[in-house]
């Protein structure tokens, strides 16, 4: 199953625009990362907002790099904001730019809906090896990745409703499909729906983090034991980013709402357990061509298991 996320359109656009709760956030870290006069690279730059609330935090010059025609846009809303003496957006893909200096900050919204999945951190890596000065920042500085086997009441439903004959008509093939289908944006799975304790899948330093290491599969195996009784359809996963020392960014479950949601991952049937019983997973995240990557899991639960097959997500 694919997933197209078209940012380099201004509809893709405007759902990261009103998404408050991102806006406000980077531009908290902004301020206080950037001190007066700095220089500061935006990779993926978009529409151009995160350069303009590195200007208005005292920038000195920001190079505001987008490879889609969303640059044009971003052009001209900081020529209308008057900040183009300050601000140089560049229509470019990162890896071939050539900027006339290296960068005392670099400020990527590279996240996706579990942080890595959209595949964007090797570039944001390759770009820091190349631009940051040493000693300097980097926006997001370190983000963690949770997961929780976890109740989806809205995939439930579609199921529910499929298996039910609508029509009188047998739709059991789509209830098939639906119990099976990966999705992101999945701000209905709150703190309520998690059957078990959350746990750590990785922890990435934005600063440290290699090329190399970005360049292999995340692997996680765990063990979540139910801390009451009840079920779960899904694990469902999301981030946690320490944009500073200060600005925390969170999609997660008891977080507010986000333009990201959490991302779920079906495990084939409601499956019913005991508090106390434990949930075994096995999840990798390979990362493939910039902007793509597959996710497999699979779950083994008393006498049942599932293994997925996969998942591809793309982004252009």
């Amino acid at each position: 199953m694919s997933l197209e996320l078209n940012y380099s359109s201004l509809t893709g656009q405007e759902s990261m625009l009103r998404d408050s709760i991102r806006c406000k956030a980077f531009q908290s870290a902004l301020n206080e990362a950037v001190t007066p006069g700095c220089t500061v690279l935006d990779i993926g730059a978009g529409t151009g907002i995160l350069s303009i609330f590195a200007a208005q935090a005292g920038a000195g010059k920001v190079y505001a790099v987008e490879r889609t025609d969303i640059a044009e846009v971003a052009e001209l809303i900081v020529a209308e904001n008057g900040l183009s003496d300050r601000i140089q957006v560049i229509q470019e893909d990162i890896t071939k730019v050539e900027l006339p200096e290296k960068v005392d900050v670099i400020v990527s919204e590279w996240l996706g809906s579990y942080a890595i999945d959209e595949n964007l951190l090797p570039i944001v890596a390759y770009t820091r090896d190349r631009w940051l000065k040493p000693g300097g920042k980097m926006i997001p500085e370190s983000v963690t990745v949770w997961m929780a086997p976890a109740f989806d009441e809205f995939l439930q439903q579609d199921v529910d409703f499929w298996r039910s004959e609508p029509y009188g008509i047998d739709l059991d093939l789509i209830s098939r499909n639906a119990s099976h289908r990966m999705d992101c944006f999945c701000n209905h799975i709150n703190q309520k729906h998690l059957l078990c304790e959350p746990q750590l899948m990785w922890d990435i330093d934005c600063l440290t983090c290699t090329q190399e290491e970005l360049s292999h599969a995340f692997r996680f195996q765990g063990e979540f034991t139910a801390e009451q009784d009840g079920e779960f359809n899904v694990l469902t996963a999301w981030f946690r980013a320490n944009l500073t020392k200060e600005v925390l960014l969170c999609n997660g479950p008891d977080d507010p709402d986000t333009h990201w949601g959490r991302q779920r991952f079906p495990v084939g049937k409601v499956v019913s357990m005991k508090s106390g019983a434990k949930v075994t997973v096995d999840f990798e995240h390979e990362p493939f061509d910039k902007g793509e990557s597959r996710s497999v899991w699979s779950i083994k639960a008393d006498d049942y298991q599932y293994n997925s097959e996969g998942n591809t997500r793309l982004v252009k």
